[in-house]
Formats: C-alpha cells, sequence, structure tokens
C-alpha cells in the first residue's frame, strides 16, 4: 500500500523582514548589522500579530504531532500573488484560511480543523 499525504496548504500573513537593495544589504551583511536589522525589523510588528502568529505556530505543530506523516503542509503568504489568488479565488475572509480539498477552514480552532482533516484521510 503506498504512502498517502494529505496537502493542506495555509494561506496567512507572514511575519517577515525584507532585504534591501543588493548593493546595501552587501554592504549591511559585511558589517555585521544585517541580522540585528532583521531582528529589529521582526520586532516592530504590533504584539497582536505576534500573538496570533504564536496561536498559529503552536497549531501547526500541534496538527503535524497528531498526524504525524499524513499531512503536508504548505504555508502562502496571503501578501503574495498567490496568496491573493487563493484569497479572491477561495473566497478567503479571515487568516489563517486552510485550505483542503475544495473546503476552506478559517481561523485557529484545532478542532474543527482536525475534523475536517479526518473526513479527507484514509
Amino acid at each position: 500500500m503506498a504512502d498517502f499525504s494529505l496537502k493542506v496548504e495555509v494561506v496567512t500573513h507572514v511575519l517577515g523582514s525584507l532585504n534591501h537593495c543588493s548593493h546595501c544589504q552587501i554592504f549591511i551583511d559585511r558589517a555585521g548589522i544585517g541580522e540585528q536589522i532583521h531582528i529589529r525589523d521582526l520586532l516592530s510588528y504590533p504584539p497582536d500579530w505576534w500573538e496570533e502568529w504564536q496561536q498559529f505556530s503552536d497549531l501547526i505543530f500541534s496538527l503535524t504531532n497528531r498526524f504525524a506523516g499524513k499531512l503536508v503542509i504548505q504555508v502562502t503568504d496571503a501578501q503574495t500573488p498567490r496568496g491573493l489568488w487563493l484569497t479572491l479565488r477561495r473566497r478567503i475572509r479571515r487568516y489563517p484560511a486552510f485550505l483542503i480539498g475544495e473546503e476552506v477552514y478559517q481561523g485557529l480552532d484545532e478542532a474543527p480543523l482536525a475534523r475536517m482533516i479526518e473526513t479527507y484521510l484514509p
């Protein structure tokens, strides 16, 4: 019997830090301050974004432990072209949005999401 992995795509805002222009970034990295700048960028997000990101991260770890070896989770930044396309196509109104088959679950409550995943697993 072949192994089965269920693809779960998650559209959400991803916290991140951008590099500067390529010339400046080389200078910043060689000066040894690139990491400090990225940390400062990340710390500039509002506390409620960090709280939601932590809840999201905890949920992803919980799902991967609960369904070990059965899920492939792909996180798509809502601010990318693909994220925007999925948001419009799947009528996403809230993030994070979990896309499984033709269904969309929006939110961070593990119980209904786990039930939805279980319906797709053999």
